[in-house]
């Protein structure tokens, strides 16, 4: 009897102990399917009240139409996410009997990829631009894409050939390899442009530049494009502080104005207490408009707005050559319209400079305290040449410049703001049969302009009454030109 009764005791128990463990709660487990977006936000953790520390994350949803939601890299077991590239997976989402309370609710594993589809191709350890010095360099470059890719074009190098440029797939899980085998440069600085197409079809643009030849005392550089200066010359200002002599052929902008300054402020060459001199034809250029280098969108030559002068077509830019200490003479091309306010301003070193004929104003300070400026060249000064536009000069335009032998108003001439002459000239000549307006505030008898110390004003023939009359231009000895006047014009 007792026997009986402990058996049937044991199989109570039983019974009681596999009811109780049948009613513990237990994960569970099921095959779903999620979409992974191919570009990334951002996410805040919690406690993170401030939002100052934001966490990269991956964007997904759980059907086609749903809503993205961020999930941290990693949360899938066995998924490694790509950048610019959208999934489809299958994924087992496991929902926790028991989760952690600092925890998510649901681990994932990655089943399978479904499907994947390269958006964006993402390159990496390729720049924008390779530097190539100018004694020439064998070198490979690694780079990983999530896309294959091919060469697609090779632009450039207008000066020569840049070498022999290959691209190695080694694979969609290993990336690719570009090889440059680029000789020895003996000209200026040369681009080669490489654009690569990648298999959903974006392009990356990638530079190769390679550094011009050292330089002489006297160069040409022939512009192909206006924004080309920069990487003609690169950025070696041991090597571009050998030029004195600097001759620009082609259209010129903002940005190789500020090249050009690089050259004529370089101190890397000159020797102990050397002071440099530079001349500067720009016979055969001129000035356009835009501020861009060339093979900009490749980051060659880029510079920031702020260090760039304003540039307007046929316009000598305003400030472009402020305060330049070693200029000593500018030869201006024909076609130049305007001289902007202080483009020559503080020149100290500047000896000559020309004025073209297709000039019609002279900005405010355009040659101010050019101190030793002896000698301003007027082509317009022959009876051979178009008459000339020149119309107005600015206040202190040539306020403390260096005493000139003669300066010549040409017939165009029609306003002379107050100070704009303000230097001492040997002999000053008036084209004008009508006195030009000078325009001087205060006492009308005190000559602001070229001061009357021994010097003469030319008027043409049968004007001087004119110009006696005036009480402005009365205070200078008159004299009166000859008929065929350009002959007495030093």
């Amino acid at each position: 009897m007792n026997k009986t009764l402990a058996f049937i005791l044991c199989i109570i128990l039983s019974i009681t102990v596999t009811a109780c463990s049948d009613d513990e709660p237990k994960d569970k487990t099921e095959l779903i399917t999620m979409w992974v977006s191919a570009v990334t936000d951002t996410k805040f953790q919690w406690g993170d009240d401030n939002e100052k520390h934001p966490i990269e994350c991956m964007l997904v949803k759980y059907s086609p139409d749903g809503r993205w939601e961020p999930m941290p890299f990693g949360t899938i077991y066995g998924f490694e996410y790509e950048k610019g590239v959208e999934y489809e997976l299958s994924v087992r989402r496991t929902t926790l009997s028991n989760p952690p309370a600092d925890g998510s609710t649901y681990t994932y594993s990655l089943e399978r990829i479904i499907s994947h589809k390269v958006i964006t191709a993402n390159t990496h350890g390729l720049d924008e631009c390779i530097e190539i010095p100018a004694e020439g360099k064998v070198l490979d470059i690694d780079f990983t894409s999530n896309a294959p890719c091919e060469i697609a074009r090779i632009t450039g190098g207008m000066f020569g050939e840049v070498g022999l440029l290959e691209l190695y797939d080694s694979g969609y899980d290993n990336g690719y390899s570009l090889r440059l085998n680029i000789p020895e440069n003996t000209g200026m600085g040369r681009v080669r442009c490489l654009t690569l197409r990648f298999s959903n079809g974006d392009e990356k643009k990638v530079g190769i530049w390679q550094m011009p030849r050292q330089f002489s005392a006297t160069e040409i550089f022939e512009l192909p494009y206006a924004g080309s200066l920069g990487y003609m010359i690169g950025h070696d200002q041991s090597n571009f502080g050998r030029i004195r002599n600097i001759t620009v052929v082609g259209a010129m902008n903002a940005n190789d104005c500020y090249y050009l300054n690089r050259i004529l402020n370089s101190h890397g060459y000159q020797g102990y207490d050397e002071k440099p001199e530079y001349t500067i034809d720009l016979s055969h250029s001129g000035f356009v408009a835009g501020n861009s280098s060339m093979y900009g969108d490749c980051d060659i030559c880029n510079v920031d707005k702020e260090y760039l002068p304003t540039v307007f077509t046929n316009d000598v830019p305003a400030g472009v050559f402020t305060s330049n200490k070693y200029i000593t003479q500018v030869e201006l091309p024909e076609g130049i319209e305007n001289i902007n306010t202080s483009a020559f301003n503080s020149c100290i070193a500047l000896t000559k400079i020309n004025i073209p004929a297709s000039c019609t104003e002279i900005g405010s300070h355009a040659f101010h305290s050019c101190a030793s400026l002896e000698e301003v060249v007027f082509p317009y000064i022959s009876e051979d040449i178009d008459l000339p536009h020149f119309q107005k000069i600015g206040q202190a335009a040539f306020w403390g410049i260096g005493r000139l032998k003669s300066f010549v108003l040409p017939e165009s001439l029609k306003t002379v703001e107050t100070t704009a002459l303000s230097f001492y000239v040997d002999k000053l000549f008036s084209l004008t049969e009508k006195p030009p307006v000078w325009e001087i505030p205060g006492n009308a008898g005190y000559v602001l302009g070229p001061k009357p110390d021994g010097c003469t004003l030319y008027v043409p023939y049968g004007c001087s009454e004119a110009y006696k009359a005036s009480e402005k231009w009365s205070k200078f000895k008159i004299e009166e030109m000859p008929e065929d006047w350009w002959k007495v014009i030093p």
